[in-house]
Order: C-alpha cells, then sequence, then structure tokens
C-alpha cells in the first residue's frame, strides 16, 4: 500500500509540473511568465492571449486534475467507493505540482484550473454550478481571483462535509492543505484587492496578435518618416 501510494504521488505531481500556459504560450511565440501578472496560468492566458487560448489552457489543466485524481485512485483503491485516499492523494499531489514544478524551479501557476478538475471528479454537479456561477461573476466584475474561489469553494467545501461524515479525516486535511496553498498563492491579489489595485479580467476580450500590432507600428514610422 505504501508504495502504491508513493508511486500515485510522484506520477501525480510530476503531471502536475507540466504547464499548459506556459506549453501554449511558447508556442505562440512568447512566454506567459513575462507577460502581464507574469502567473502562468489561465487567467493570465485570458488576459493576454484572449479567450479561446484562455479556455484551451483551463481546460487542459482542469484535465490534469482530473486524470491524476483517476489515475491515483486506481493504483491506490482500484476505483473503490469506499476507498477513496488514492484520489484525494492524487488531488494534493497534482495541485502541488502545478504550483511548485520541479521543472520550472518551483514558480508555477496557481492551482486553480487542476483544481477544477479535481473538482468534477469528485462533485460534478456541485462543481458544474459554481462553475457557472464564477464565470458569471467574472464576466460582470471583471475581477478573476473572486471568481475562481467562486468555482472551487463549495466543491471542496462539499467534499470535505462528506469525507467527515464519512470518517475520511485524512483526506478532509489533505483537501485543506490545498485550500490553503491556493490562497496563500493568490495572497497578493487579495491584497491588491484590499486595495483597489486588482488586475481585471475579461474573459470575452479580443486579443489583437503581437507581430500585427508591431507590423502596424513599422507602418506608422515609416508613414511618418515619408511625411517629413
Amino acid at each position: 500500500m505504501v508504495f502504491k501510494i508513493v508511486i500515485s504521488a510522484v506520477l501525480a505531481y510530476l503531471l502536475g509540473g507540466l504547464n499548459n500556459a506556459v506549453i501554449i504560450s511558447k508556442i505562440l511565440k512568447s512566454d506567459i511568465r513575462k507577460e502581464g501578472s507574469g502567473n502562468p496560468g489561465a487567467m493570465n492566458m485570458f488576459r493576454n492571449h484572449g479567450f479561446v487560448f484562455g479556455v484551451l489552457t483551463l481546460l487542459l489543466d482542469a484535465l490534469k486534475g482530473s486524470i491524476a485524481c483517476l489515475l491515483c485512485w486506481y493504483i491506490v483503491g482500484d476505483f473503490d467507493k469506499e476507498e477513496v485516499l488514492g484520489l484525494y492523494i492524487g488531488a494534493l499531489s497534482v495541485v502541488v505540482g502545478h504550483i511548485f514544478p520541479i521543472f520550472m524551479k518551483f514558480k508555477g501557476g496557481k492551482g486553480i484550473a487542476s483544481t477544477i478538475g479535481i473538482c468534477f471528479v469528485i462533485n460534478p454537479l456541485v462543481t458544474g454550478i459554481s462553475l457557472l456561477c464564477g464565470f458569471v461573476f467574472i464576466l460582470i466584475a471583471k475581477i478573476g481571483c473572486i471568481g475562481s474561489f467562486i468555482i472551487i469553494t463549495p466543491p471542496l467545501i462539499a467534499a470535505s462535509i462528506q469525507l467527515i461524515g464519512s470518517g475520511h479525516f485524512e483526506c478532509a486535511l489533505m483537501v485543506l492543505a490545498m485550500y490553503v496553498i491556493m490562497v496563500v498563492k493568490h495572497w497578493s491579489n487579495i491584497q491588491r484587492l484590499f486595495n483597489g489595485c486588482e488586475n481585471k479580467t475579461y474573459l470575452l476580450k479580443k486579443i489583437r496578435p503581437k507581430a500585427k500590432i508591431k507590423k502596424e507600428e513599422t507602418e506608422k514610422i515609416k508613414e511618418k518618416e515619408n511625411r517629413r
């Protein structure tokens, strides 16, 4: 059992370390770590590369979270509904891997998108409702940080109540650890919120390609030079 737990935790951690925001931005010939807030996550992709690449990053990170949970649940508990330890080991490990990836000198994202994928495995109904509420909130209020926690908090609370009720206290502690880590990672956002200077998130904002902007700027410079 111990061997299975260790193997599943390591696999989930390594999977979590694959940062989709960085991979996609590199394909787009940029580096999300040098853009906007500098956070290699879905929200920063929305802000700097638009809706399509933001959604793509969100989906891939969520899928990563779901796969890690299911993989570890299978390795440790063979999908037994009474033996959910593996599921939550996978959940905690993939989030830690995403936030502190060994591939990126332990400087990763903030774990929200991966946690959404985890929540869909744990409680798809509550997660679906909270995802819709969080998405609508971000569209209206333009505050990604609060919207993110609107999405993940209800399913994690529901999971914790269920785990405590069924006597899986160690799994409930893992959920708490995940949540605390994400709050700490969002602490700078929370401080900016209180100071009234948090970055706005425009989910549906159309981003103009940087190459096109640069081309237009070059043409304007040439036009000015020709007028002289």
